[in-house]
């Protein structure tokens, strides 16, 4: 191998790890480097990578609901998880969801969501969809035995980063500027192909029995969610991203807890 082939291939190593430090570092708490190089093209390079570090956040989080699951009783440790959930990831989706809530349900026209949606305050609104996907979540982990809450921790995030992914690749941006308008400006196929196939062969490996119905059901809300937000706002912003996170991930769990104990499973 030439010399200038293998220069190519560690700029091409050293770019594709610098992506995923950066989904790394936008998706949670972590920060592996203090500082790292950012432009609107890497960012959106970068979000190839967010159903992995979904799936690393579903991975920690699911090591932890294992250990808590010898010194805490049920109630109090799927409170901890939903709670870890919400920390790892920078409470991003859930600061997300309370801003598109009141933005979405509260303003009179295009103009005032959008001023609504940037306001730091959480109204009635956003304080109703906080709690709401809470009680969902810490529900649905109540009813789910061994195999099927495993499937749940590790699948919920993952789905979240890959409808990310989706979204973005379909939607039009509300606004010239802010976060959702640079994820649209920066998703192209590259992005979307190996989104989705991290995403699909996570659910291969640990979705059980509802994996394609999960994956399914994270499409449906995806652009559910992209036609709500155009007819409303005209496009996405990112607050509307990180609602749409934390409406999969909530689903997810709810779906698993159905299949595990709903109606049709008695």
């Amino acid at each position: 191998m030439s010399a200038v082939a293998e220069v190519r291939r560690a700029a091409i190593a050293a770019n594709v790890f610098s992506e995923l430090l950066l989904a790394l570092q936008f998706l949670t708490v972590l920060r592996v480097k203090k500082a790292l190089p950012f432009d609107e093209r890497l960012f959106g390079r970068s979000a190839a990578f967010f159903p992995l570090v979904g799936a690393i956040l579903g991975t920690v989080v699911w090591g932890g609901d294992r250990v808590l699951r010898e010194i805490c009783p049920s109630s109090l440790r799927n409170l901890l998880v939903v709670a870890a959930f919400a920390l790892l990831s920078r409470g991003l989706h859930f600061d997300g969801l309370a801003d598109s809530a009141d933005g979405l349900f509260g303003g009179r026209d295009r103009e005032r969501r959008l001023e609504i949606m940037k306001d730091s305050r959480i109204g009635t609104f956003g304080t109703l969809a906080l709690l709401g996907v809470v009680l969902f979540k810490v529900r649905a982990l109540d009813l789910l035995p061994g195999g099927d809450r495993s499937a749940a921790l590790l699948l919920g995030p993952t789905l979240s980063g890959w409808a990310y992914v989706v979204l973005a690749y379909r939607a039009i941006p509300a606004r010239p500027d802010g976060l959702g308008a640079l994820l649209v400006r920066g998703v192209f196929l590259r992005e979307l192909a190996i989104a989705s196939g991290t995403a699909l062969l996570v659910t291969s490996l640990v979705g059980r029995s509802g994996g394609l119905i999960a994956v399914t059901l994270t499409l449906v809300l995806v652009f559910g969610v992209m036609r709500y937000c155009t007819a409303r706002l005209g496009g996405v912003t990112g607050d509307t991203f990180g609602a749409l996170g934390e409406l999969v991930e909530t689903a997810t769990f709810c779906l698993y807890a159905v299949l595990t104990d709903g109606p049709l499973t008695r």
